[in-house]
């Protein structure tokens, strides 16, 4: 009964998940997390890495990059989330308004597809390629590709019309999967190459500088630990306690998907290719190879499925949507997924875009939440006000907009695009002194902390105490 209330309350977003009928302790949210982050994202990533360093480079910048926006991402996000319940884009209402996390959900919708359609064509790849070692005939490209992606698109959506408690099975069966498909990668490295000849390969198309090198990586690390911000809230809102909704993210987000990622870079530079769906049969020959290409369709599969989830529960936030049914709601975003798929094959090609794009908007939004919610409201969100959209919500700001948060965004972006160019990867002068992720965390946090202070906190605008309030409580307090 719990397991059939969990999903009805998550599912049509009418109010926050009681402790009491969450399902997902420490064991269980870890196994999700792991599960989600260490599909096939790793291996992609680990495929963008390899074009700029070798293997030792990858490793360090990989685990600091990540370990950086993974922690500042979970305390923004998924500690509230695990407190009270609610999703990310609840939460953030306390940060844009109702109007302005509208807005910011329609970027962040558009992310997420684009990520969907990238793994649904990675299953199509890799489905394309084991009929290719089979047959002998190609048809990783085109219309097959479509039709292919199209139907793991299908399967992703059937999986997340039914809820958490299917998605937590499932991952019971991917994070296993992760490890077996790292056990293989590791046995063939070391038996068809060796890791004297792995280590000392050199990266696919690098700049001559190596400092340089090292900090795009090291951006791109931050790009991936800050683009899991629109995915994490949904599912840690059905964490039993805080502890439960953020230590599993340093242990899947951090350490397990490094390690992915690092058996990316080396399977890249091997087999001279940045596609994951390329490295197996080369590597390890026809049976062995199938069945790590089906492991990995597993894997791609349950976290597309998490990701559609997680998105459902964020549309429900636009009242259009409120009693749209839970299966058309997700059927919605598949539909125009499907839509995003005549373009998958160049977005798939260009991943590097995706994790740059997530830092510029994920990065600003969080430092912003951890400024509010610790600095200003000093743990303390309201709830009730988080879910009304009226004149009266403490949230409600300057017409449905917090136009100083907006404000500091909006110059965050331009900030990151003066210093990296996240279409073409390409660095800007000033990215070799500060790259742009940091630059932008640290301006975005001090901006809104000055400006938050300035023209909201002092002034009683967004559920701070208004001055003559303030004045009360205080001769209250001598009295």
């Amino acid at each position: 009964m719990a397991e059939a209330d969990v999903n009805s309350e998550a599912q049509s977003e009418s109010m926050p998940v009681l402790k009491s009928e969450r399902p997902y302790g420490f064991k269980d949210y870890t196994v999700v997390i792991t599960g989600f982050a260490c599909a096939a994202w790793c291996f992609i990533t680990g495929g963008s890495l390899a074009l700029y360093v070798d293997v030792p480079t990858a490793l360090v910048g990989s685990i600091a990059g990540n370990i950086v926006a993974v922690l500042l991402m979970s305390l923004a996000t998924q500690v509230i989330s695990g407190k009270y319940g609610v999703d990310a884009y609840t939460s953030v209402r306390g940060i844009l308004g109702g109007k302005g996390t509208k807005v910011f959900l329609i970027l962040m919708s558009i992310f997420v597809i684009a990520r969907l359609v990238i793994l649904c064509m990675m299953v199509a790849k890799a489905v394309g390629n084991i009929v290719l070692g089979f047959t002998g005939t190609d048809i990783t490209t085109g219309v097959p590709m479509f039709i292919l992606s199209v139907i793991a698109g299908a399967i992703c959506w059937m999986v997340a019309w039914k809820g958490p408690v299917l998605l937590k099975k499932l991952n019971n069966f991917v994070a296993p999967i992760f490890v077996i498909i790292l056990i293989f990668l590791f046995v063939v490295v070391s038996m068809n190459y060796g890791w004297d000849t792995v280590l000392s390969a050199k990266p696919l198309a690098p700049f001559e500088d190596q400092w340089l090198n090292f900090l795009v990586v090291f951006e791109l690390s931050m790009g991936a630990g800050f683009s899991w911000w629109p995915n994490m809230g949904g599912v840690a809102k059905l964490c039993k306690t805080t502890k439960a909704a953020f230590w599993p993210n340093v242990i899947g987000l951090v350490f397990a998907a490094t390690l992915g990622t690092v058996m990316g870079v080396a399977a890249s530079l091997l087999v001279n290719s940045s596609d994951p769906t390329a490295w197996m049969i080369p590597m390890g020959g026809l049976g062995l190879d199938t069945a790590a290409l089906l492991l990995v369709i597993c894997a791609d599969i349950t976290a597309c499925s998490v990701m559609l989830y997680n998105l459902g529960i964020g549309i429900k936030q636009v009242k259009t949507f409120v009693k749209i049914p839970w299966g058309k709601c997700t059927g919605l975003i598949t539909l125009i997924a499907f839509v995003g798929m005549i373009w998958a094959e160049p977005l798939y090609d260009n991943f590097y875009i995706i994790l740059g794009i997530s830092s510029m908007s994920c990065a600003p939004i969080a430092m912003m939440q951890l400024v509010d919610y610790y600095a200003f409201r000093k743990k303390h969100i309201s709830i009730r006000d988080a879910y009304n959209n009226g004149k009266n919500s403490k949230y409600y700001f300057w017409g449905g907009f917090n136009w100083v948060a907006i404000g500091v965004f909006a110059a965050s972006v331009v900030l990151y695009l003066a210093i990296f160019d996240p279409f073409l990867c390409i660095p800007h002068d000033a990215f070799r002194y500060c790259n742009a992720t940091t630059a932008v965390c640290i301006f975005s946090a001090l901006a809104y902390y000055v400006l938050g202070k300035l023209l909201l906190v002092k002034r009683g605008i967004g559920g701070f105490p208004k001055p003559n309030e303030k004045a009360g409580i205080e001769s209250n307090g001598k009295e």
